[in-house]
């Protein structure tokens, strides 16, 4: 697990080392153990080492035999062996460490841009060829990996991090305005965009080329959603995924470093771990996050897995102490833009404990994506059923409960609110719902929000990105569609930059089994009926661990690893969102917003005043969360408009 960076240059002006240096530097969490640079005459190369596997040998960057080609890496491959033992049968290849990143150096001068196919894991690499002065980058299927990259006057740089790719002093600190809006609106950014207008990001399962001042960017993975008539069959579809789901966690099981486990309680984390103590000889690490807050406090159910299972377990205890400087300015710093997932907080805190005993944990991240589990894909089928109501009718009853939310008594209850909701969304097109139904700011919001400024810029912008992401799949099940856009977006673009962020932050390797190549491709080829069944989602997963795991982790209620933002809303973080949204003097937040209304979002999303049946104290505190993240970040960055 590393960090990694870059400058390439058509340009003969002058070497760009020290520029590389400096991107590398603040990488240095991301790879504490050790690092490494690569200059050329207009190339340079780094990275930042945490080391896993083969501790002796595997400092970067490596070269290939002939010096031709050198690779910095960023990840895990899990059949780097059976890899290895490929290139070594053909007799053209000499190897000198034991690492997985030689192993991907010498499939690309065999395979070229085919190599991102062939790597199962988790990656980011660069691979510069020193003949033509040509870059090939790749990031993993799913982006467990990051890459940022920047184009300025023929020169591309590139990192790991946001942060580290600005300390290439060429790059202009301006602000994207379709990005903000796809921020503000859907809650993240998609690829390639980012906050800044001359920062990108490199989709998943992409590779990208760069030489001679041309960049080509190519997909080399879609996920295809074929049933497998073997696996119609609930039994023999159980055994398969079992059976895949133990092999993939034996393989990211191999490390030459302490490794351990995250442990919720849920069902995802708790069968992972049930498959780790199925291939160990001895108590497995686990490690749980214990609220103070009791109704999202999942503690117990993990503390009892941890007993059924024989475990060495450990509970990290999360405060509700509040929010403070050091707090945001760690998730700016790291993020590089606003994040607005609140979950991010204990993700660090309970990292930073986990990092005290091991140096790589397992976790149960993409469940919910791949096994169907969240309760948006049952919430969404439901609006599918509610759209074929006449449109007239939902809009009379949307202005009904509209008007009833002003009554007194009316305003302390929820239910008028979320039918209110249920009806404008069920209104909109099939392609469009997935994306609005957990919006940060719905559209009315969004523009009373903005400045007249801002509402020019945004004239031509809308939510494209979800009816493309859906027509991509538009032949698969409805179900496989709202999953597909969960994958591509929540997944990519939330789930896993948290974890690796934050994980990262503390140099804390983490690794996802239910997002190995061979479990993701099983889940493709399951039918419908396995993933939610009877009302039960998750089931087929549910099945697979099974006689592993207590009943309690199937009895309690799904609860996922948040926290009551609302609970942290103490002094400081009131002094912290008067700061950087009411009283914030950079441009970004003086000219693109109107000044009332983030004075009443302050007021309203702060530890839950003057909320009615309008908006629920969720809604109103994650909305100040944004605008905090973002008047934070301009601040920090000195955005420009």
């Amino acid at each position: 697990m590393c960090g990694i960076c870059g400058i390439n240059s058509t340009v003969r002006r002058h070497s760009p080392a020290g520029a590389v240096a400096k991107m590398n530097a603040a990488l240095s969490h991301r790879g504490p153990d050790d690092g490494g640079q690569f200059d050329g005459e207009t190339c340079s190369i780094a990275m930042r080492r945490l080391s896993i596997i083969d501790l002796a040998t595997g400092h970067q960057p490596i070269d290939n035999e002939d010096s031709s080609l050198t690779i910095v890496f960023n990840g895990e491959i899990y059949n780097f062996g059976a890899l290895r033992t490929q290139l070594e049968k053909t007799g053209r290849h000499r190897f000198r460490t034991q690492s997985d990143t030689e192993v991907i150096l010498h499939v690309y001068e065999d395979r070229g841009a085919e190599t991102p196919m062939l790597l199962h894991g988790m990656f980011a690499f660069c691979v510069y060829d020193r003949r033509d002065n040509t870059m090939f980058l790749a990031r993993d299927r799913f982006g467990e990996k990051p890459l940022y990259y920047s184009i300025q006057g023929g020169t591309l740089a590139f990192s790991s991090e946001i942060d580290s790719l600005l300390c290439w002093s060429e790059i202009p600190r301006r602000i994207d305005y379709e990005a903000l809006y796809y921020l503000l609106h859907l809650g993240y950014i998609p690829p390639p965009l980012t906050l800044f207008e001359d920062v990108k990001q490199l989709p998943a399962g992409h590779w990208m080329r760069w030489g001679g001042g041309r960049l080509t960017v190519e997909s080399f993975y879609e996920p295809v959603y074929e049933p497998d008539p073997y696996l119609q069959d609930e039994r023999a579809a159980v055994e398969a995924l079992r059976e895949t789901l133990i092999r993939a966690v034996k393989d990211q099981m191999v490390a030459d470093v302490p490794l351990g486990a995250f442990l919720s309680g849920g069902i995802d984390s708790s069968t992972i771990v049930a498959a780790m103590q199925q291939t160990s000889s001895r108590p497995v690490k686990t490690f749980t996050a214990r609220f103070e807050y009791a109704p999202f406090d999942e503690s117990p159910v993990a503390r009892a897995v941890a007993e059924h299972l024989g475990s060495d377990h450990h509970e990290i205890v999360i405060t509700n102490n509040g929010f403070d400087d050091e707090d945001l300015s760690r998730i700016v710093r790291h993020f590089g833009q606003p994040f607005l997932d609140s979950s991010a907080i204990p993700t660090y805190f309970v990292s930073r404990e986990i990092r005290r005993n091991v140096t790589v944990a397992l976790s149960g991240d993409g469940g919910d994506e791949i096994f169907a589990g969240y309760t948006f894909f049952a919430n969404a089928l439901s609006l599918d059923g509610l759209a074929w109501l006449p449109g007239r009718l939902l809009a009379a009853g949307s202005r009904t409960l509209d008007f009833a939310s002003r009554i007194p008594f009316v305003q302390k209850l929820s239910g008028p609110r979320i039918a209110r909701r249920a009806a404008q969304i069920a209104r909109l097109p099939a392609n469009m719902r997935p994306g609005v139904i957990e919006d940060l700011f719905d559209l009315d919001e969004l523009l009373r929000t903005a400045s007249p400024i801002l509402r020019r810029r945004w004239e031509n912008v809308s939510d494209r990105v979800t009816p493309e992401i859906l027509d991509s799949v538009k032949h698969a099940s409805r179900l496989r569609q709202l999953m597909h856009y969960r994958m591509k977006y929540s997944l990519a673009e939330d789930m896993l930059p948290k974890v690796d962020r934050m994980s990262m932050a503390a140099s804390l390797e983490v690794r996802s089994p239910l997002l190995s190549a061979e479990v993701t491709d099983l889940a493709m080829r399951l039918p419908d009926k396995l993933l939610i069944k009877d009302g039960v989602k998750k089931f087929i997963l549910r099945e697979v661990g099974r006689p592993w795991l207590p009943d309690v982790v199937y009895s309690h209620p799904k609860m996922g690893f948040s926290i009551p933002l609302h609970m942290f809303q103490n002094e400081k973080y009131s002094r912290l969102c008067v700061r950087y949204v009411a009283e914030n003097k950079s441009p970004i937040m003086t000219e693109l917003f109107d000044r009332d209304a983030l004075i009443k979002a302050v007021a309203r999303g702060d530890r839950g005043q003057f909320v009615n049946a309008s908006m629920s104290v969720r809604r109103a505190s994650h909305q100040l969360w944004g605008l905090l993240q973002l008047g934070a970040w301009a601040d920090h960055y000195a955005v420009s408009l």
